[in-house]
């Protein structure tokens, strides 16, 4: 059971155990006061733990048995501003791959030089690493930057250098300018 979930239960029970003492032990203009302060709170967190729980973008307290399995990823493709295929690369089998622009010496697994914004690309711009069965994105501290457009909310979000972000089969990794369809 997680964390929020036991602190989420102890509240409900202590705000219960006080409006109970309140009511069986204490008489008075004092008994009605505290039992319906006590009430208002023990609404207001209940109501709060609710909303924070039906507005959790990744519902992660959701039982088990209704969550679809996650697609393995197993393939990254770069589109062009048609959304058509212009390469693509398999990820079966491999632990990293180094997503950047061959230039000279310069060698990568994922080379965005063919992309008409190859430009917005560094040599060296970003990793894809596979760990316990997930792949995982990291910016290398690159010029301009990656960015994951989710496919479960479609919001875009910008990485930070050298923070992993989790991929999904259907994401889209925005390298600078070019993008990369995770599938």
């Amino acid at each position: 059971m997680k964390l929020r979930r036991v602190m989420d239960l102890m509240l409900v029970l202590i705000g219960s155990t006080i409006i109970l003492i309140s009511y069986f032990y204490l008489e008075g203009q004092l008994r009605w006061v505290i039992v319906i302060v006590s009430g208002i709170l023990l609404l207001t967190f209940l109501i709060c733990a609710i909303w924070d729980e039906s507005r959790s973008p990744l519902q992660e307290s959701a039982p088990m048995f209704h969550m679809q399995p996650a697609a393995k990823v197993t393939e990254a493709v770069l589109l062009n501003e048609e959304d058509r295929p212009l390469a693509s690369w398999t990820l079966y089998g491999k632990a990293s791959m180094v997503i950047g622009r061959d230039a000279g010496e310069n060698q990568v697994d994922i080379s965005l030089s063919s992309s008409t914004y190859a430009s917005t690309v560094d040599a060296e711009h970003a990793v894809l690493n596979y760990t316990d069965g997930t792949w995982y994105i990291e910016d290398l501290a690159s010029h301009n930057g990656v960015s994951i457009q989710s496919r479960k909310d479609g919001r875009k979000y910008k990485l930070a250098p050298f923070h992993p972000c989790k991929l999904d089969a259907g994401d889209m990794i925005h390298v600078g300018l070019a993008r990369l369809l995770i599938r």
